[in-house]
């Protein structure tokens, strides 16, 4: 029976005798996306053979033509497809929690009602260049890709105790204020920016996997709108019938020719201006109307209202030395060599001590962008970048070392070709490149706690 060996989990699974990688690792309950369900449609679950290139039989004629058309290399393969007969080390293509939870469907409560006028906050996004690159990769590809982006914004969404109506192609439309709450134009611009910072935390993962420029924009609004149940009987869902929805479709589709990611109707801007931070205005004539009105382009919520809103979830902060410190995580909680990983909306921190040092830095290598470290997750997880005695982290994807007092670079890129080609993936061709220090994180130590500076 054939041993199997994922990198960089460094897990070992038995493969039965005609049992494709994929459903060995299944079984074993090893997270390999599949984005087609195993149909060698897709190239999500693609794998890089390390070693036991001879115990894997040619590609047949699916996973030849996929290949062929995305120009992988022989040592790369669909783990779908590819029944080893001999032992075979390989390394998965996606590492990341996220996978862990994308093959679940966002959970809504069902909801039947005759229809109600209400006044209701209509927010709608869509996919910037989203023709562009649904053209250059394959339809699996680009339903795993929006499935990450659907699967994180639905989260925050629902957070903000907005409904979810309905995702269509890289669309998506949600209303706030379904049950009548007071707060809902507020919690849609709060549930709008959360969305912004997800995504520019996702960009380096698509722009590295991908190579494309990953991007939304949101149109908010504020009106009245008829809410109620439709469809046939069984298939019934909640929505919003009224030109509120269509105004605020178009709020969504001005960000383009403005040039900006958020627009807030005139309507709601008057409802939460007290408690937000605007950028700019413009004055727009919505496609299909005749009248000109003023657009809000909002950068962020003021502290008083980020504080209120997201009591449960974001942490204390004081303005000290002329920087804001973020109460991150006690410090009786730190163990020694054990990395601690915290979400901000700027990005993931790490905290973790080591001798007598605590050191903070960017979860994300200067390299490509890659994360150090993943936050615990339910089953097997990749193992972490390397924190050595002598006060330096060498990164786990192309060994990249880096000192963590200084930031400074100590090796860059050890584990690629002097021509600064990957071993297993030559086909991206030179990716040395980007040279640039560790991201350190001030810190501090007051009242039990780590307190880290953000910018």
């Amino acid at each position: 029976m054939p041993t199997l060996r994922s990198l960089p989990d460094n897990i070992a699974i038995d493969c039965a005798t005609g049992e494709s990688i994929l459903e060995a690792a299944r079984r074993a309950h090893l997270p390999i996306t599949h984005a087609c369900g195993g149909k060698a449609k897709c190239s999500t679950c693609r794998i890089w053979i390390l070693n036991g290139v001879e115990a894997c039989p040619a590609q047949g004629e699916l996973e030849r033509d996929l290949t062929g058309r995305l120009r992988l290399t022989e040592e790369i393969r669909l783990a779908c497809q590819l029944r080893p007969t001999g032992d075979v080390v390989f390394r998965r293509l996606v590492l990341d929690e996220t996978d862990l939870l994308i093959a679940n469907q966002l959970q809504r409560g069902a909801a039947t009602k005759s229809g109600e006028l209400k006044s209701v906050v209509l927010f709608f996004s869509d996919v910037a260049g989203f023709t562009h690159f649904s053209e250059t990769l394959t339809p699996y590809d680009v339903m795993y890709l929006l499935n990450r982006y659907f699967a994180q914004v639905g989260e925050l969404i629902e957070r903000n105790n907005g409904y979810i109506d309905k995702f269509v192609g890289d669309g998506l439309m949600a209303i706030f204020g379904v049950d009548g709450q007071l707060d809902a134009p507020i919690r849609a611009v709060n549930a709008a920016l959360q969305t912004l910072a997800a995504v520019d935390r996702m960009k380096p993962f698509f722009a590295s996997m991908y190579g494309i420029e990953f991007d939304i924009r949101i149109g908010l609004h504020l009106g009245d709108a008829v809410i109620g149940s439709i469809g046939s009987p069984g298939h019934e869902r909640l929505t919003a019938i009224g030109d509120t929805v269509n105004v605020a479709s178009r709020v969504e589709a001005a960000n383009k020719e403005a040039g900006t990611r958020l627009l807030v109707s005139e309507a709601l801007y008057n409802r939460v201006k007290d408690d937000v931070e605007m950028t700019d205005f413009v004055r727009v004539r919505l496609p299909g109307t005749s009248d000109r009105i003023t657009l809000y382009e909002i950068a962020n919520l003021r502290p008083e209202a980020e504080r209120a809103l997201n009591a449960v979830s974001a942490r204390d902060t004081v303005h000290h030395g002329g920087k804001t410190w973020h109460k991150a995580i006690p410090i009786d909680s730190l163990v020694e060599g054990e990395p601690k990983v915290l979400g901000f909306p700027s990005l993931y921190a790490v905290v973790v001590r080591k001798g007598e040092q605590i050191f903070a830095f960017n979860n994300a290598c200067p390299h490509l962008k890659l994360p150090f470290f993943e936050a615990a997750v339910a089953g097997p997880t990749p193992p972490a970048s390397r924190i050595g005695d002598e006060g330096t982290i060498k990164c786990r994807w192309h060994e990249s070392c880096f000192d963590l007092t200084s930031g400074e670079i100590v090796g860059w890129c050890e584990a690629l070709n002097d021509d600064g080609v990957s071993p297993q993936m030559p086909m991206l061709g030179d990716i040395s490149k980007n040279r640039a220090p560790l991201q350190l994180i001030p810190w501090r130590e007051e009242a039990g706690h780590i307190w880290l500076a953000l910018s």
